[in-house]
């Protein structure tokens, strides 16, 4: 996996904010696993999630919300950066594809 991912990298591909870095480790069980993954984002291009966005999320949360589809607000807040972003999620949680107009894929081949 970090072979591909670090392929990816070296073509500029990957982008990650705050709340997508935080969700990573957080999941990552083993410590050799977890250092490698630290170096990985630290690489990435990380823009800020400033208050246009957090108002967008907020949107996003509303209609989803009334949609019956409440999700965690994390989630919601990486959906709608990778929406902003134009960016491909990559993930393996299936609520993601709840989002309108976000782009899921379980891989990054």
């Amino acid at each position: 996996m970090f072979a591909e991912l670090d392929d990816h990298l070296k073509r500029g591909e990957l982008v990650a904010c705050g709340v997508v870095r935080a969700e990573v480790l957080r999941g990552v069980v083993s410590v050799g696993a977890r250092e490698r993954m630290e170096l990985l984002l630290a690489a990435m291009h990380e823009a800020p999630m400033g208050p246009a966005i957090w108002n967008e999320v907020a949107e996003l949360a509303w209609e989803l919300d009334r949609r019956g589809e409440v999700l965690p607000l994390t989630d919601i807040a990486i959906a709608e950066y990778a929406r902003e972003a134009g960016a491909t999620m990559i993930t393996t949680d299936p609520h993601f594809k709840k989002v309108p107009g976000l782009k899921v894929r379980a891989a990054l081949a």
